[in-house]
């Protein structure tokens, strides 16, 4: 193999007779960009022959054929110490161009409604939805009067919509009690604390799909009975100012 020594200091590896190498350089960002770590490691045929540490400021050696090179890197600590705040200073340029971005959240819109009702000994059903939130990770719990429920839960993996965007469902099997309170809890990055949705009660999906068609169907029912009243007023109306036969004939 051939190790390269760059105008920098740094090793290169290049593959040779089906060997290989790499560096892998590594920014860790502790808490703020004014508090960067460099990690700076070594690696030949899958195994790691040195390491450096910024905030040890110190190279440690994984081999014993790598021992000599750490040995004589530790006796240069003010060489590691410059070089490293040359790598840091380009993890905290390149962090203040990128991290705004990963660190960007969008709230996932919230949905909770009935997709089954009760029936016998089958238990109704209810799901809670949360659309177009980044980043991925999130969690839902159900509460049933401010109680978690742990049980008769299933929810999905979250869903990647293509477009950076997640989503995510869960749902909730139960039988329904008069007057209690159901929520699906959201937690997210988005949000600094829980967000809670209920579950509005007074009227299920079906029983409101029930009920605007019933309205619906009195409202034409109103319609046609008020258009039936006037055709016969009108009509009556008429038959009243028309004369008798022998009033004209006289």
């Amino acid at each position: 193999y051939m190790i390269i020594e760059l105008s920098n200091g740094l090793l290169a590896f290049f593959l040779v007779h089906g060997h290989y190498g790499f560096i892998l350089v590594l920014c860790r960002v502790l808490g703020s960009l004014q508090n960067v770590e460099l990690i700076y490691s070594i690696n030949y045929d899958k195994k790691e022959l040195l390491r450096f540490n910024s905030t040890e400021n110190k190279v440690a050696a994984y081999t014993e054929y790598a021992m000599k090179w750490a040995d004589d890197f530790n006796k240069k600590p003010e060489w590691l110490h410059m070089e490293a705040e040359k790598a840091i200073a380009d993890c905290k340029r390149f962090g203040q161009l990128y991290l705004p971005e990963v660190e960007k959240t969008v709230k996932p819109e919230v949905t909770v409604r009935s997709v089954r009702q009760a029936s016998g000994k089958n238990p109704a059903m209810l799901i809670c939805s949360a659309y177009d939130f980044y980043p991925k990770p999130i969690k839902l719990t159900w509460m049933r009067d401010d109680k978690e429920v742990t049980t008769d839960v299933t929810s999905t993996e979250e869903l990647a919509d293509g477009d950076w965007y997640y989503q995510i469902h869960s749902h909730l099997e139960y039988f329904p009690k008069p007057g209690e309170k159901i929520s699906c809890v959201v937690e997210h990055a988005s949000s600094h604390k829980p967000m809670i949705y209920d579950l509005d009660s007074s009227l299920s999906e079906s029983d409101r799909n029930k009920f605007i068609t019933g309205a619906a169907g009195v409202v034409l029912g109103v319609i046609m009975a008020a258009g039936g009243l006037i055709y016969y007023k009108r009509k009556h109306t008429v038959l009243l100012h028309i004369p008798p036969i022998n009033y004209i004939l006289s």
